[in-house]
């Protein structure tokens, strides 16, 4: 593929696995890609100071908000100033401000990719105004995509990285080793104090009748009252590193995948992380799944449409060991096809003419 482009930087966190897909992608159109960790650059105390600087005053918000954004952008123009990029990709907004934008814009194609709404996970009050000034803006839920294109950003692509399959993917000879544990159904996420994590516990209570597991933080604590059923098989988890979380999926044969109620239409990458790992993601019922992600698949996806049928749905694939590895393998395979690095690299090249 011809290389439209000499210097691209991503600008996405380190400790995600889609960093390495949509590194992959900008390899195939660009001779040089560097990738940057803005926020690793930041202390812990600044970034848990960040999280909760909202419970404050508006005026003390303001002073904070000079400080931390100021900071984090002014070094993305230091970074952009010394690599000279022609093309910049950006996961949602890393806390960029409009002025940064149109400064990148002067020297470089500015792209998006949004991995969260503005409209329903706002983590930068600059996130919507920082897409306004965007090239292209990378967005894998339609509804979102239909909500810019409403406020009249017109500029956006539906685009799913592929998997990482350097990160998770099918361990062979796999031996149980110290403190590895087989699991039917196996959960790894954390809760909320909302109602989202109401939604989230209401829908893991369908499986605590079989080998389940959840790992995850203290905010499931907040609704065993309701679902005290979940507390046996919770065990309080922090950030657990790929390496782990690849092996872990592997000893499992079922992983469920909640639908964000950030995610409209989309869904979590988790569904591609259990694919690449050889276990079968149980989704909640989205939109984009059935209709565009595995648009032309042929065999039945393993959709929740209801709560009520889930631990049915679960029995099932659990009892019917060989149709469960061979739909994980379809989709695994399908997804590998139809999102290679190459073919987003096509959609790319194209959609920057």
């Amino acid at each position: 593929m011809h290389k439209k482009f000499e210097r691209a930087l991503l600008l996405c966190p380190g400790q995600y696995s889609l960093k390495n897909s949509l590194h992959d992608v900008l390899s195939l159109i660009a001779g040089e890609v560097r990738t940057a960790d803005i926020t690793a650059t930041m202390s812990k105390g600044e970034i848990k100071i960040n999280t909760q600087i909202f419970r404050f005053p508006h005026s003390l918000r303001q002073v904070w908000e000079k400080r931390f954004v100021g900071k984090i952008n002014s070094r993305v123009l230091q970074i952009v100033e010394s690599f000279k990029p022609d093309i910049v990709l950006i996961y949602n907004s890393i806390f960029l401000v409009p002025e940064t934008c149109v400064a990148i814009r002067k020297k470089a194609r500015l792209l998006f990719f949004m991995g969260d709404s503005p409209f329903y996970t706002p983590q930068n009050n600059y996130y919507l105004a920082c897409l306004n000034h965007a090239d292209l803006i990378l967005s894998p839920d339609s509804f979102w995509s239909k909500q810019l294109n409403t406020i009249g950003l017109n500029t956006t692509l539906y685009f799913v990285p592929a998997p990482d399959t350097s990160s998770y993917f099918r361990i062979t000879d796999l031996k149980r080793g110290p403190g590895d544990a087989e699991h039917d159904i196996l959960y790894v996420g954390a809760s909320y104090l909302n109602s989202w994590g109401y939604k989230k516990a209401l829908f893991m209570s369908r499986f605590t009748g079989f080998n389940f597991r959840i790992y995850g933080n203290t905010a499931w604590k907040r609704w065993f009252g309701l679902f005290p059923e979940l507390k046996p098989v919770y065990t309080e988890s922090g950030f657990l590193p790929q390496e782990k979380l690849n092996r872990m999926f592997n000893l499992t044969r079922i992983v469920p995948v909640d639908g964000n109620p950030g995610i409209l239409n989309g869904f979590h990458l988790r569904l591609f992380e259990a694919l690449s790992a050889g276990a079968l993601p149980l989704v909640e019922y989205r939109h984009d799944v059935d209709n565009l992600l595995f648009r032309g698949f042929r065999e039945q996806l393993p959709l929740i449409r209801d709560y009520n049928q889930a631990a049915d749905i679960a029995e099932y694939y659990l009892k019917n060991g060989r149709e469960r590895d061979d739909l994980v393998t379809a989709m695994d395979d399908f997804i590998i096809r139809e999102y290679s690095a190459e073919a987003n690299a096509g959609r790319l090249a194209e959609a920057l003419k």
